[in-house]
């Protein structure tokens, strides 16, 4: 659980707690996940970017009181607004990915990149989030889609 912004979330805190607390939430990201109901993993995406980046989100986001998925429109502004690079380096710490599969993530082309985070930045309803990127990894490297439906 955590603070009052976390309750009005779909998706819990992570029980561990993993360094995800409010404090860290820079003002504006704090004002807008009140505002927009975003999931807490979002407004984490959010504090990730630069001021500039994260400006031009939120700009484009102001009127976004009817959106059925707040959290999909805004990672979706975010895909548009930063590059491959910086949404690995994301992906990798919003899950705490481990060593090894930091390393090959990296050694992905930006295409593979790109399709092993698109099933979703923040992996929700798995024990070991660097396993679930591995498999991923493996399907990608298979010709196979990141995550089988």
């Amino acid at each position: 659980g955590g603070g009052s912004s976390w309750d009005r979330s779909r998706t819990p805190a992570p029980r561990g707690g993993g360094g995800h607390s409010d404090s860290g939430l820079p003002s504006d990201v704090r004002a807008f996940m009140d505002q927009t109901g975003i999931d807490w993993w979002c407004g984490e995406v959010l504090k990730r970017l630069s001021l500039f980046q994260r400006q031009q989100v939120i700009k484009e986001m102001a009127n976004m009181q009817s959106v059925r998925n707040p959290s999909g429109v805004v990672m979706s502004r975010v895909r548009q607004t930063v590059d491959v690079g910086e949404l690995i380096s994301i992906f990798v710490d919003l899950n705490e990915l481990d060593r090894g599969v930091q390393d090959k993530l990296y050694a992905l082309t930006p295409d593979q990149q790109v399709q092993v985070i698109s099933p979703g930045i923040y992996l929700q309803n798995v024990r070991n989030p660097s396993t679930a990127v591995k498999s991923r990894i493996n399907n990608v490297l298979a010709g196979k889609e990141a995550v089988h439906r």
